[in-house]
């Protein structure tokens, strides 16, 4: 099986720094790691990556986060009784 796309921190090696200024400021204004993680996962699952899916399931699982969350994220929309997140930011 053959790659869909090239990581962009390999074709844009600048934009790396770019990546995790954005998430140091996210984490500095108080969104938790969970969220943070349940946002991780479903960026995963719209780039089709299936090694970033299964970590981040497993990570998620391991942190104690709530099965019926975990499986949210592929349906957020559809799933209004989910409180997918309780962070302000």
């Amino acid at each position: 099986m053959q790659a869909r796309m090239k990581n962009p921190a390999v074709i844009l090696p600048e934009s790396l720094q770019a990546f995790l200024a954005v998430s140091a400021s996210i984490k500095d204004r108080g969104v938790s790691e969970n969220t943070m993680d349940l946002v991780h996962l479903r960026v995963s699952q719209i780039n089709g990556c299936s090694v970033c899916t299964d970590m981040g399931f497993r990570k998620l699982q391991k942190e104690g986060e709530k099965i019926e969350r975990i499986v949210g994220v592929s349906a957020w929309r559809e799933m209004p009784y989910l409180i997918m997140s309780q962070d302000v930011v």
